[in-house]
Formats: C-alpha cells, structure tokens, sequence
C-alpha cells in the first residue's frame, strides 16, 4: 500500500475528532489582578472564546463551576451569568499573600456529528455519528512574590498543566517551564500559549511548541503581562454514546 496516498481507520479518526473538536471554545480564568493582598477581594470571569483572552459565549450555567484553591483545599465560588460580557463572573476575599490558584471547569459534554454539523448529540442520537465526550479545565495562578512557593503544586485535574518555573521571576526572552499531566500521568501533545492582547483572530498563538514524552515543553516569554498556556488530549474511550473522550486545559499566569 502507498502510504502516500492511504492512511489507516484509526489516524483518520483521529483526524476527525480533531476538526471536530478544534470548534470548540477554550475555557479561561481570566482575574482582574495578578496579585492581591491577604483577605482582599479579588474579581474573576470565567471566559469561553476562540479569541484570547475575551470571551464569545455563555457556557450552560449546569455545567461550569469555579474554585478557589489553597493548600490543598478546594472551596466552590458562586458565579453569576454576564450577558454584556458573555462570561460567569465572581469574587473571592484571598486567602493568603503566598500563591493560590483560581480554578474552573466545564462539565462533561457528549457531541456528535449530524447533517446539522457538531452538535449535541450521542452515537445513540438518530442520524449523529463520531461521538466524543469533552471536558475543560482552566486554572490561574495569583502570585507576586518570586521566592514563593507553591506555584507548582499539582491539583490533579484529569489534564493539567504544571509550572516548573515560577512566572514571578520571568523576564522577557527568558522561558517559562511547564509539565502537561493526564491523569497524573506526564504526556506528549501540542503545547500552544499567547498573551493577552495579541491577537483578535481566532485560535491565534504567539508560541507553539511539543511536550516531550516527560511531559516537559518551554514556552517563549516575549512580552510583559497576562499569559496563557493551552492543551488538548484525546483517547478512545468506547461506549454506547460515544468513542472517545477529549480533554482541554489552560493554565494563566502573570508575568511582571
């Protein structure tokens, strides 16, 4: 067989589900400050865009939630719809001056294709096909002091990316290490991150790059300001309703 010409069943899978799921928005903890002083209160909006970092739609209230996140503790925030800026929005008093990370997630979705496109839908809906459940997690890290700790704690997101390096005591040209874990598990993938501002086209990067089979990659720090690192994996997970499970992480951190 020319493998010019052929590519086997499960590449042309895979390829699928991509197209399918590049569609879909990145979910963003986007604050209204970097760094907050103990027992201040801090604003948040939890963003669903394409373009980076402003936000397009409003997820369904069901499924998205927020956190903050501290010392091992997760405590729920309430979030409150904004039609004018289509995001959730809410408020946490901070709960130390050390790092602690702001954190939401949209809720499993199943998605198939119809004559309609990609829509809601399972392999058991009539007429939808190549179904694909998919999860979102987003976190932020507040954190001004460069000597802190706790930048690089792992949350233990189903798909996660991990700092290595403290964005504290980034500078512009430097890099900016981080780790991308599945399940506790350090995995390959494409590793795309831009700044805010960068760009109003969708899906837009200032910087791409490949974890390693570490789960290692750098990024590029080529500007001061609000960062944000985005990942995708996808595995065949095969039942009833769909055949395989995609997951999306972004990490946002600051750099002064």
């Amino acid at each position: 067989m020319n493998c010019t010409r052929y590519i086997s069943l499960g590449v042309l899978v895979a390829l699928i589900v991509a197209a399918k799921t590049a569609a879909a928005h990145e979910l963003i903890v986007k604050p209204t400050a970097m760094t907050v002083a103990p027992g201040a209160q801090l604003d948040f909006a939890v963003l669903s865009s394409h373009v980076f970092i402003t936000s397009q739609e409003l997820e369904a209230p069901e499924d998205v939630r927020a956190d903050v996140v501290f010392d091992g503790k997760r405590t729920e925030v309430p979030l409150r719809p904004d039609e004018g800026s289509l995001s959730y929005l809410g408020s946490v008093n901070a709960p130390t001056g050390k790092p602690f990370f702001l954190v939401a997630a949209r809720l499993p979705q199943v998605w198939g294709t119809t004559a309609k496109g990609v829509v809601r839908a399972t392999n058991k809906t009539p007429g939808a096909s190549h179904a694909f459940k998919i999860d979102k997690f987003a976190k932020t890290l507040i954190n001004g002091a460069p000597d802190a700790a706790g930048f690089d704690v792992v949350l233990g997101d189903p798909l996660e990316i991990v700092l290595t390096e403290n964005p504290a005591s980034a500078h512009v040209g430097g890099e900016i290490g981080v780790r991308i874990l599945a399940n506790g598990k350090p995995v390959a993938t494409t590793v795309n991150a831009t700044y805010d501002g960068f760009s109003k086209k969708q899906d837009t990067y200032a910087y791409t790059t490949l974890s390693g089979v570490d789960g290692s990659a750098v990024v590029k720090i080529t500007r001061r300001g609000l960062w944000m690192v985005r990942v995708q994996n996808s595995l065949p997970e095969k039942t009833d309703e769909y055949d395989r499970h995609v997951t999306r992480a972004v990490l946002v951190f600051g750099v002064p």
